[in-house]
């Protein structure tokens, strides 16, 4: 029992830049009665100042260099849910380390929505300076390392509480088939990677659930 309660029980969000990471991930703490941490916010409390301001300053490699600190800090983490940074999980080793933290979500979006998203809210430096072309690169090479996540959901046409119920759907149905006790607000006591035989999740892809909210998130 002892060795079970030292596994990191963390939910971890990923995904592209406005593809609603903060919203379903302080939604989805709410329903599961954990506490919510976004990475990004990590930062810029150590730092003092915001993430365009670190961009701007001291650019992107100092960036990255904050975010593997925060990396570190996550292994300190139980029982929370995470929200990352876009880039966050696409260093390398990094994706490697948060299976190992929890059960790790991709929230998947097409390009033209989670870019419209993006932009509307601002403050992106990865944004700043890039041609839509650029940045549909940017995504397209990101997707190789969002689809290693256990679980993906093509949040495009769902609503926020659509996504949320999804996810804890599938907590359950792993605590389910591990043989662990389905509390009200146990995410899974350890979770590999599920296949659709090549190694990548399955991709829920409703085609509409409601009215969409959008979210916001990077």
């Amino acid at each position: 029992m002892a060795a079970m309660t030292a596994v990191p029980r963390n939910v971890i969000l990923v995904g592209f830049m406005g593809a609603g990471k903060s919203t379903v991930g302080r939604l989805l703490a709410r329903r599961l009665g954990r506490c919510f941490v976004e990475t990004d916010a990590m930062i810029t409390a150590r730092e003092g100042r915001s993430i365009p301001e670190i961009f701007e300053a001291r650019g992107e490699p100092y960036f990255r260099r904050l975010e593997a600190e925060v990396l570190e800090a996550l292994t300190e983490k139980h029982d929370h849910v995470v929200a990352t940074g876009g880039g966050f999980p696409c260093e390398p080793g990094v994706m490697d380390r948060l299976l190992e933290l929890g059960t790790v979500v991709w929230l998947a979006a097409d390009f033209e929505a989670a870019y419209a998203r993006a932009n509307r809210i601002g403050g992106r430096p990865m944004l700043a300076g890039r041609s839509i072309e650029d940045v549909a690169a940017l995504y397209r090479v990101r997707q190789d390392v969002y689809r290693r996540a256990h679980l993906g959901l093509d949040t495009t046409r769902m609503t926020v509480d659509a996504v949320v119920a999804r996810i804890v759907r599938h907590l359950r149905d792993r605590e389910r088939r591990a043989g662990s006790p389905a509390g009200a607000g146990d995410a899974p006591l350890d979770a590999a990677p599920g296949s659709l035989g090549d190694g990548h999740p399955a991709v829920d892809q409703p085609a509409g659930v409601g009215k969409r909210q959008d979210a916001e998130g990077g």
